[in-house]
């Protein structure tokens, strides 16, 4: 064992009479590793991570800077460069690790030394012992080897030197790698280095921890102050404008409540040209984050460069129906944290607020739908209903169109289609206040009722009114076929019973191919049918397509009568009724000659197939024929 270079270093160790051991007048301890491990686990446990981490660290620091003044004691008349190198060796000496220096560069400047200097640590017991207490850490965990490493060098170098360990085997790395560096090698990331050697006393900690407890509780008060005053607002009847601008005054903070779609609502504190300017900016960031798909759940505070938004969703009945924000121009000025405890208060008022505004317009509609359904009824005299019609806000001394919406979607049930019908009833309510028309809704037989007022919708027409509604539900609900029918318009709001009927017998007449049949369109057969006639019509169009439609109910009979319906309105063109109904000209051939041989009658004549097209519009008409399902 002579000569060792490791056995040389430890010359001054020595074991005394006493049964001590020391080095020089130092006295040692050995403490197995096992024992370090358990002191880290309870420092974890005790102190926390963080402090633990700063504790062991400082601890190490102490440590290096002991050895190193050992060392330039006992080398003195030796090159930095060796006592550079002997720092590892005594490192390892004490069981720490094996420690090897890869990289070193070392420059004088008088009384100090700059030096950067990269290296390894194998079999490093730290590691080991945070393995064997904890796993696998997140982060390099040889604290006291770092420290070790930083003092020893800082003595050394009469300078600060920090270190940084790199990899670690302590978070799974096959090695533990380091770099150390004065402050002339510093890099940014070297900063955060720096804080663990600052101690800071578990009193001042605590009294730190005080001050934020009372800040907090600070901010809780004045939520709840602002909270209460806002309720009040509410319960005051304000409307959404001059409750934000009540937060505007109590946060000193602008304030902007947006729709889902973006568009501003309400607004407090600030412009409608700087409010038109920043929700350009968020617009702009949302559709290059893909936010809008992604959707927001929680408070987020958002950096816009201009401006910083710390927004929240604003939740009603379990669906999100807008955002709520506030706009900090100066953000290194904002208390953020106050701003994102208050916000979600704030959203909660907003939904109180629209769930009160969404309670009162629900009410009226039914309230406005009751009156149309009375109307419609015939309830009232035509005084009694321009008297009532003031408390509706329609003015019903002039034209007015009734339009009946029907709509047929798969496996409904009597349930499913109450339920379908007042979210459409919602919808259609939604439509048209955003266009800007009123119009006076309700349902009889699970069909969608409108009453419009020419005035309101003379610009476009009745027609294109329609149309572009029926457009809207459809790509609303795709899976939902709608039908319309419009009555005549009409000056007499007494005899609105009359237009529904015409509405109704319109409807009947639409098809998927036509959906929106007005009620002058059916020409003669419209005036034809009425509520007085309606069995006779029945009977003699019955009559008229015998035996085809003496059995409803035979499917095979029902798909002859559509057969021959397509046939005439195509005015007996075989080409094209083979290709409405998706039948070969050979099939089509063959269904003809069987309708002509039930009916016994030639329906190329014209007279025989006027009588025809009538009888069967005549059915339809009234409802007691369905050609859409066969």
């Amino acid at each position: 064992m002579k000569g060792n270079k490791y056995l040389e270093e430890q010359d001054n160790l020595e074991f005394k009479g006493d049964g001590l051991i020391y080095q020089g007048d130092s006295r040692i301890t050995l403490v197995p590793t096992t024992s370090f491990g358990i002191l880290r686990k309870d420092l974890y446990l005790n102190i926390g991570k963080e402090r633990a981490k700063g504790f062991l660290t400082r601890y190490g620091f102490d440590l290096g800077r002991k050895d190193a003044k050992v060392i330039l004691e006992k080398y003195k008349n030796e090159s930095t460069e060796m006592i550079i190198k002997k720092g590892p060796v005594y490192h390892q000496l004490q069981g720490h690790a094996i420690s090897k220096i890869t990289n070193l560069k070392v420059e004088h400047h008088g009384d100090k030394v700059s030096i950067f200097v990269e290296g390894e640590w194998e079999h490093s017991y730290e590691a080991k012992e945070h393995m064997e207490q904890f796993g696998a850490s997140e982060e390099p965990v040889c604290y006291t080897l770092v420290g070790y490493a930083s003092g020893y060098l800082t003595e050394v170098c009469n300078q600060r030197v920090l270190f940084k360990e790199i990899s670690c085997v302590g978070k799974g790395n096959e090695i533990c790698k380091w770099v150390g560096r004065t402050v002339d090698y510093w890099t940014d990331e070297m900063s955060d280095e720096l804080k663990v050697y600052k101690e800071e006393p578990i009193l001042k900690e605590l009294e730190l921890t005080y001050e934020k407890l009372l800040e907090e509780r600070n901010h809780l008060k004045n939520v709840s102050i602002i909270h209460s005053k806002l309720t009040e607002e509410i319960l005051k009847g304000k409307d959404l404008d001059a409750i934000m601008e009540n937060v505007y005054r109590l946060t000193n903070t602008a304030i902007l409540i947006e729709s889902k779609e973006l568009k501003p609502v309400a607004s407090g504190g600030v412009s409608t040209e700087k409010l038109e300017e920043m929700n350009q900016l968020f617009i702009q960031y949302v559709q290059s984050n893909g936010w809008k798909t992604k959707s927001l759940h929680q408070t987020t505070t958002i950096n816009l460069g201009e401006h910083s938004r710390v927004v929240t969703p604003i939740f009603l009945q379990g669906k999100t129906i807008g955002y709520c924000s506030f706009l900090c121009e100066e953000s290194a000025k904002a208390n953020f944290r106050f701003l994102q405890m208050i916000i979600e208060r704030i959203a909660s008022i907003s939904a109180l607020y629209l769930l009160n505004k969404k309670t009162e317009a629900e009410a009226e509609e039914r309230m406005r739908g009751r009156f149309l359904e009375q109307i419609l009824n015939e309830d009232y005299r035509k005084e009694e209903i321009l008297r009532r019609s003031s408390f509706v806000g329609l003015d019903l001394f002039q034209a007015y169109y009734i339009v009946v919406i029907d709509f047929q979607f798969p496996n409904k049930d009597y349930k499913e289609e109450l339920s379908f019908l007042e979210e459409v009833m919602n919808q259609t309510s939604s439509y048209y206040k955003k266009q800007g028309i009123q119009v006076l809704m309700g349902h009889q037989s699970n069909k969608l009722v409108l009453l419009f007022l020419n005035n309101e919708i003379e610009k476009k027409g009745i027609q294109a009114t329609c149309a572009y509604y029926l457009d809207y539900l459809s790509k609303t609900y795709p899976s939902v076929s709608f039908r319309a029918g419009i009555s005549m318009q009409s000056d007499e709001i007494e005899k609105a019973s009359e237009s529904y009927t015409e509405a109704l017998t319109s409807v009947r007449m639409a098809t998927k191919g036509n959906n929106l049949v007005a009620f002058q369109s059916l020409g003669i057969l419209g005036p034809l049918i009425n509520k007085n006639n309606k069995k006779e019509v029945e009977a003699i169009a019955t009559y008229t397509l015998k035996p085809l439609c003496d059995d409803l109910e035979d499917y095979k009979k029902i798909e002859l009568v559509k057969t021959l319906f397509v046939y005439l309105l195509n005015g007996g063109n075989l080409e094209q009724t083979a290709s409405d109904l998706a039948l070969s000209l050979s099939g089509l051939r063959y269904r003809i000659g069987k309708i002509e041989k039930l009916l016994e009658q030639d329906i190329r004549n014209p007279e025989v197939s006027y009588q025809l097209l009538l009888s069967i519009q005549a059915l339809i008409s009234t409802g007691k024929l369905d050609l859409d399902h066969v």
